[in-house]
């Protein structure tokens, strides 16, 4: 099964939106990521292997690829582990496609699950927004620096089980985790939760 989700690249103070295309197929179990990748970037797929596997997600063996596109432009940091997670989980089904096509996940995750800020998230969520791009996961650690981005919804989450979660229960009126309503910060909503 395919599946896609969005991150971004950026490139000095310019940003570029990365497809994190994935696909489960049969065959000898493998994982492995494509599209122009720094070493640090080629690491993630232990990374993202594990923390799936230690937030509950028991992956049947497949074979597993993941392309970061466009393929031309090279790929550095562990920004794109979110990404690459919430694209290979929706290819086996733990997320419906249609509930992520106009989102982002930016964010690092430790072989935990959690969810770990990383730098230059700003003109990350810049660029979503510019793209077209309605709503932006981002770890706890990150909410500040995005929330200054006008026009986009920022979703702040722990761990992977958490944002897997929020996503299962998008019912279209918004977002929830055990029944409740789940926060989102744009300009306004920042300035209320951090108290400025």
């Amino acid at each position: 099964m395919y599946s896609e989700a969005y991150c971004m690249a950026v490139k000095g103070i310019d940003g570029c939106m990365i497809r994190v295309e994935a696909d489960v197929s049969d065959g000898l179990p493998a994982f492995s990521l494509v599209g122009f990748l720094s070493s640090e970037l080629k690491e993630a797929r232990e990374r993202v292997r594990i923390a799936m596997k230690n937030s509950g997600f028991r992956l049947p063996p497949k074979r597993i690829t993941v392309n970061l596109s466009p393929a031309d432009i090279r790929k550095d940091g562990t920004g794109y582990d979110l990404a690459i997670a919430v694209s290979v989980l929706t290819a086996f089904g733990f997320i419906p496609q249609d509930s992520i096509r106009k989102y982002a996940f930016i964010g690092e995750l430790s072989l935990e699950g959690r969810i770990q800020g990383i730098c230059g998230v700003l003109p990350q969520v810049y660029t979503a927004y510019e793209n077209g791009i309605t709503h932006c996961f981002v770890s706890q650690d990150n909410a500040e620096e995005a929330g200054v981005v006008q026009d986009i919804q920022i979703i702040a989450v722990s761990d992977l089980a958490e944002l897997v979660s929020v996503l299962q229960n998008n019912t279209g009126k918004g977002f929830f985790l055990n029944g409740e309503k789940y926060p989102m910060y744009g300009v306004t909503r920042h300035q209320d939760w951090w108290g400025k």
